[in-house]
């Protein structure tokens, strides 16, 4: 099985139930901590085994299911957000292959949503991603997670060979992943969620698929293989401002969601619940440094909180217009999750599907993979600013004109490729897009809920204010995160 040929799979191999159990919110807030410099929460493994007990575990997995794959030798791989890897390898395999062991912060729905869409993206594109042999969406295991089995793809990140690599072959990497990101961006959907296995649809539809959209001819326009005869379905949705920390436990809709005011009017929802459950006491379950700084400035943060909820009808439109269309968006597409030939600087894969959803074509601003993108820029975190250090505004902007002088040929030939996701002509869709990327910018979770000063200035800077009075940003050490000459009311 496992020498000179390779295993052939129609799909993965699920080892677990399909029916879900639901943890209760005392088994899962041991899995999130205060981050000690930035004070927001952040996963970590509560667990304090070594690598060797890991490995154990591992193999007695493999033993039950796969005895083959048991007698690879196991090393520690990595570590990432949600996950530890391990490889796996043996002296007469042909290919090496990754063990994956994931935190539980959205059970079931993570890992389900996330094998369907890599198998989605295998059968429907060109891109180079890992092919996954077994996973289990249930923890119940001689692992006690969940866990994923994949082969290993060849190459190095990105971030390890970009200072080396000449302005041409930096260019041409990126023409080679727009034409893959081409294929994923022209496959259309009629819903915003994430996909799934068919044979999971009762777990992760509310209601009933609905059929795919056809032309008159008969060609599917949207909702490829997707719903009654297919091999997926378009369901609930998994993405970190629907589970991240308590809201995971928070009830309210998960999709899929037809219009995007829907889906913006669910993030909104989960936000003020976040904030209105804080835990700013030392010792409790889910307590973070930066909801005790909320807490502190709990009135200024709610009023604010409320103005934003006030601009959403205002700069979200109840119907779809072009830009909504919904496109599968891979919005980690960085220097960690592209993976090159070291010598030829060739694209290998891309990797790390977690939380890969179905979203309206603005928010992918053109499809623009994050390591060309000054999306990630991030102010000083509100824990840091009650701490005295001072806003860096200032590096950021020179640290944005950098990287767009260095970033700008790349960029400019990936746009060339891709093209447009819709219709940019006319001025009404220029500004609904500038509206909801803003308002979308603002619901993020390092946004709103770890800096709510950079929510005032951005509503001051595109005129959200009343007479006259626009937010001020803290630059000095103080307790008052927010300013007493925050927005009073946002005008009709």
């Amino acid at each position: 099985m496992m020498g000179s040929t390779s295993i052939d799979l129609d799909s993965p191999i699920r080892i677990s139930q399909t029916q879900r159990p639901r943890p209760p919110a005392e088994d899962l807030h041991r899995y999130w901590r205060s981050h000690e410099d930035e004070g927001y929460l952040e996963r970590y493994w509560p667990d304090d085994h070594d690598h060797d007990a890991w490995i154990g575990n591992i193999r007695r997995v493999l033993v039950h299911e796969f005895p083959t794959f048991a007698k690879a030798d196991i090393q520690y791989f990595a570590k990432g957000t949600f996950n530890r890897l391990y490889s796996l390898t043996h002296a007469s395999w042909d290919k090496s292959y990754i063990f994956r062991v994931s935190i539980p912060v959205e059970p079931f729905f993570k890992t389900e949503s996330e094998i369907a869409t890599m198998e989605y993206v295998r059968r429907h594109t060109t891109m180079p991603i890992p092919r996954v042999i077994a996973f289990s969406s249930s923890d119940a295991n001689e692992l006690g997670y969940e866990w994923v089995l994949m082969e290993m793809m060849p190459g190095e990140p990105l971030r390890k060979l970009w200072s080396a690599m000449p302005d041409a072959a930096r260019v041409e990497v990126f023409a080679e992943l727009a034409v893959h990101v081409k294929q994923l961006v022209a496959l259309r959907f009629s819903k915003f969620g994430s996909l799934y296995f068919a044979d999971v649809s009762d777990q992760v539809l509310p209601h009933t698929a609905s059929l795919p959209v056809q032309n008159g001819n008969g060609a599917e326009l949207v909702d490829k293989d997707i719903g009654p005869g297919g091999r997926f379905a378009l369901g609930r949705i998994v993405a970190q401002d629907f589970f991240f920390d308590k809201r995971v436990y928070y009830p309210g809709s998960r999709g899929p969601f037809q219009t995007t005011r829907e889906l913006v009017d669910m993030r909104l929802e989960l936000l003020e619940k976040r904030l209105r459950e804080l835990s700013p006491v030392e010792g409790a379950a889910w307590y973070c440094e930066n909801d005790r700084e909320l807490d502190r400035n709990k009135d200024r943060v709610y009023e604010l909180f409320d103005q934003l909820k006030a601009l959403v009808p205002r700069l979200v439109p109840q119907d779809n217009g072009p830009e909504d269309v919904g496109v599968l968006w891979h919005d980690d597409l960085s220097e960690h999750n592209i993976l090159l030939d070291p010598v030829t600087f060739k694209l290998t894969a891309v990797v790390d599907w977690e939380s890969v959803s179905i979203i309206p074509a603005y928010e992918t601003y053109d499809a623009r993979p994050a390591w060309l993108s000054d999306r990630d820029w991030r102010p000083t975190p509100l824990v840091q600013l009650a701490r005295g250090i001072p806003p860096n505004d200032e590096f950021i902007t020179a640290d944005k004109v950098r990287r767009m002088g260095e970033m700008g040929p790349a960029r400019e030939e990936y746009h060339r490729i891709v093209g447009l996701l819709y219709d940019t002509t006319s001025p009404e869709t220029q500004q609904r897009v500038k509206n909801k990327q803003g308002i979308a910018k603002q619901l993020e979770i390092a946004t709103f809920q770890h800096r709510p000063w950079w929510t005032a200035s951005w509503m001051a800077e595109n005129g959200f204010f009343c007479n006259g009075t626009a937010a001020d940003v803290v630059d000095e050490p103080t307790d008052t995160v927010v300013q007493d000459n925050t927005i009073n009311n946002v005008q009709a």
